[in-house]
């Protein structure tokens, strides 16, 4: 054999085995990798709670109904307000419910008597509001009389004047408000007065109606009683 084939055919070998190499290194590898795979996705992931995928329970549970955590630790006394003991057929009542017990030094309460009426023997029924006293009627008052009238004449002094002309001069002012005067004289002291008067009113309250028109007038007036 020439050395020229002889070198051919070792270089065919050493690629036919340097492409199985690689072939089978390929091969190995993948199988390396899904071995791997596998490996990681059945493996537990730390910091991972695998039970939030869960869901939630959908039965909603009434406070009101909730069991009591601390039933146990109640006594008979101590139970929890709004629990009612329990009461089977035949079996009495427990104590405390039904009347409240009196309370000790507290008055019994107390009915009124009823008045029998006279004649029958029965005993009316006692009304409260009806079975009291009565009470008295007021006493009427009597308006008061008017005085007797004792024969007095009464007249209204309105000015006393030391001329003639001025007590004539206020006797016409007074007539011009409506009052009928006149004018009187007298001796006082050695002097002649001259007296404007109303009247004569035979009863009080004609003079009284008189005097308060006067006063109106801002016109003061004496009230002079004669007897005849």
């Amino acid at each position: 054999m020439s050395p020229l084939a002889s070198t051919s055919s070792f270089a065919r070998t050493q690629r036919g085995g340097t492409l199985f190499g690689a072939i089978g290194g390929l091969l190995i590898g993948l199988v390396v990798a899904v071995l791997v795979a596998i490996y990681v996705t059945r493996a537990p992931v730390p910091f991972v709670n695998r039970g939030l995928g869960k869901a939630p329970d959908p039965t909603v549970i009434d406070p009101s109904k909730a069991p009591d955590p601390n039933r146990g630790m109640y006594s008979g006394r101590d139970a929890p307000a709004g629990t009612a003991p329990t009461v089977t057929p035949g079996t009495p009542a427990t104590e405390g419910v039904g009347t409240p017990a009196p309370i000790p030094g507290a008055p019994a309460p107390t009915t009124p008597t009823p008045i029998p009426v006279p004649g029958t023997g029965v005993s009316p029924p006692v009304i409260p509001g009806f079975n009291s006293p009565a009470t008295p009627a007021p006493t009427p008052v009597a308006p008061p009389t008017a005085p007797a009238d004792d024969g007095s004449t009464y007249y209204l002094q309105v000015g006393a004047f030391r001329g003639v002309e001025e007590a004539e001069t206020f006797k016409a002012r007074l007539a011009l408000m409506g009052f009928e005067a006149f004018v009187a004289s007298a001796q006082v002291n050695q002097n002649t007065l001259y007296r404007v008067r109303l009247g004569p009113f035979r009863r009080l309250d004609d003079m009284n109606r008189a005097r308060a028109r006067l006063a109106e007038s801002k016109i003061e007036a004496s009230v002079i009683k004669t007897r005849q």
